[in-house]
């Protein structure tokens, strides 16, 4: 199965906000984009440009504290939400870190980004990656964009932002400056743990960390047998 995430260039970003545009006439919520409620929009600041929109977390929190399993996190990067499952108690606005879910109170309904998802299963870009004039957003394989990302960070001299925050994201933002400083979220950066681990977002270097401890667990027991068994022959 493939993974899917995408790359925002803050430095390409114009803030012409296209791709929030885009974003309604896809999903048709224009009454709740009138309220103010986006799944994407850019916030222009003083300091520079904010895109809020769901950063689809490897392991994410709506996901782990949501009572009714409205959202699920797919096999393929975005976090789905399903209304028809939905109850409106707003779990997922509160434990979001990105403060990402909007609450609609009006149809008690969540507004949240879903990555495209039914444009990804016909092999289609996001609607707001599509209509992007500048470039400034990228779409592809997980691993491309994450080895893209980290690859013009590093050439550019830009700071990075999704890629360890809250554990891994399946959206990368570059941009000159730290994005807290114009609008993103402070979010703490963690290592992987549990399915994401095991899945391999880890890398081989923490990969081969994990070997080394699991083969030293190993050798202990194994000493330990060795020197029972050694005993009982006495």
């Amino acid at each position: 199965m493939k993974r899917y995430a995408i790359l925002l260039d803050d430095t390409f970003c114009t803030g012409c906000n296209s791709c929030a545009y885009r974003c309604i006439q896809e999903f048709r919520y224009h009454d709740q984009a009138s309220k103010g409620l986006f799944r994407t929009f850019v916030q222009i600041n003083d300091d520079g440009l904010y895109q809020k929109r769901c950063m689809h977390c490897l392991e994410p929190d709506c996901v782990e504290n949501c009572p009714v399993k409205a959202l699920t996190k797919s096999e393929y990067g975005p976090v789905l939400y399903d209304a028809k499952k939905c109850i409106g108690c707003q779990t997922c606005v509160r434990v979001c870190k990105f403060h990402v879910p909007q609450f609609d109170a009006d149809t008690k309904k969540i507004v949240k980004c879903s990555m495209c998802a039914h444009r990804i299963n016909d092999d289609k870009k996001p609607a707001c990656v599509e209509i992007c004039p500048t470039g400034a957003l990228q779409f592809g394989e997980y691993e491309a964009m994450k080895k893209l990302a980290t690859k013009t960070a590093k050439e550019k001299k830009l700071k990075l932002y999704g890629y360890e925050e809250n554990g891994g994201t399946h959206l990368f933002v570059l941009a000159k400056e730290d994005p807290v400083k114009f609008g993103y979220p402070k979010v703490a950066k963690k290592a992987l743990k549990g399915k994401a681990a095991l899945d391999g977002e880890l890398g081989v270097p923490a990969l081969a960390a994990l070997a080394v401890v699991g083969f030293k667990k190993y050798s202990e027991r194994r000493t330990r047998l060795e020197t029972r068994t050694e005993k009982e022959k006495k």
